[in-house]
């Protein structure tokens, strides 16, 4: 059996060829089990792909599918027999990673496949759009770079860590903040949690992004997590071992495991995974914790001068001794 990405395919490359000359949008319906009329096709001129779904004139009430962004447009047309009306997905010429228009498509009809009735279909459409919105909001054309795919690797290493040290799924998927750019990456009410996670030579240093990251003002405790790792190519764990992982801990929590999914998305990951560095894994050095409070090598926002803004600086762990604690600890702490 085809997968939906291979039928997809097959229906766009279908439709190029039997393009002409003249202007207008080619399709071929794609032959999935499901009582709608769906099509892949591509536009003339310009080859731009795309997918369209037909509904009844009455389902669509209450959503607003018209959008643009990146990549991508969302475009409604009543047919011309006034009895319905598609939806239309449509790749733009904006630069995207190899395949990712595939990729988006291909996730949408799988979601639509797994609706339960027909009538649940716009709804599925329109949130699986809103979500694949985040993932275009705020990201580099490029996808991860190498900074945000060795720090997503160490906050999905901890999230795991909590998993097996028995965090509630809902609280942690909750929790993990790092991806809605949040001052820290883990928030468990006023317990708040910075992954740090470094490869460079001197690993006992770490960057502090803004005078807010390691501010514990309106908090009951901050932890910093600081992780060395060597990363290689063809060495060490790989990002989708991690994911796979953590997947497999939050199956009995299909909302939080749905919770999860929208973070990695907004995070910057996709599937299949299309960044240079898939090939590159990770060999933990050493693994730290620190309670982050009084005393503790830092700058606070308050201790600012007026005029004083976009505050970056680096931190000394050899002088955090003082400050350690033991993983249990700090699983003791999020666990309540």
């Amino acid at each position: 059996m085809m997968r939906v990405s291979e039928v997809l395919s097959e229906a766009w490359d279908t439709a190029s060829g039997d393009a002409g000359v003249t202007p207008g949008y080619y399709r071929r319906r794609i032959q999935l089990p499901l009582g709608l009329a769906i099509y892949g096709g591509v536009l003339v001129p310009g080859g731009m792909r795309c997918l369209s779904v037909e509904f009844g004139l009455t389902s669509l009430q209450g959503l607003n599918f018209k959008d643009q962004t990146r990549g991508y447009l969302v475009e409604t047309e009543v047919q011309s027999s006034g009895k319905g009306i598609f939806v239309h997905l449509q790749e733009t010429p904006a630069v995207m990673p190899k395949d990712l228009f595939k990729i988006l498509c291909s996730d949408i009809l799988e979601h639509i496949l797994s609706s339960r009735a027909t009538a649940d279909v716009a709804k599925t459409l329109h949130r699986r759009l809103q979500h694949w919105k985040k993932f275009f909001q705020n990201r580099s054309p490029d996808g991860l770079s190498r900074d945000e795919y060795i720090g997503l690797f160490g906050e999905l290493e901890f999230f795991e860590k909590c998993l097996q040290r028995g965090v509630p799924l809902q609280v942690l998927s909750d929790a993990w903040q790092g991806p809605l750019q949040t001052n820290q990456d883990f928030l468990f009410g006023k317990i708040a949690v910075e992954v740090k996670a470094v490869t460079a030579n001197d690993a006992g240093t770490v960057n502090i992004a803004n005078a807010r990251q390691l501010d514990d003002t309106g908090l009951s405790a901050l932890f910093l997590c600081h992780v060395a790792y060597d990363f290689r190519e063809g060495t060490g764990r790989i990002l989708t071992s991690v994911i796979q992982s953590v997947r497999l801990l939050l199956a009995n929590g299909p909302d939080a495991l749905a919770t999860f999914e929208d973070r990695l998305l907004a995070a910057g990951y996709i599937e299949p995974e299309i960044s240079p560095f898939a090939g590159y894994g990770f060999t933990e050095r050493q693994r730290s914790y620190f309670k982050v409070h009084n005393g503790f090598p830092r700058i606070l926002e308050s201790d600012l001068d007026q005029g004083v803004s976009a505050v970056c600086y680096t931190v000394n762990l050899s002088n955090c001794s003082a400050f350690t604690i033991s993983e249990a600890e700090l699983m003791s702490a999020v666990s309540i």
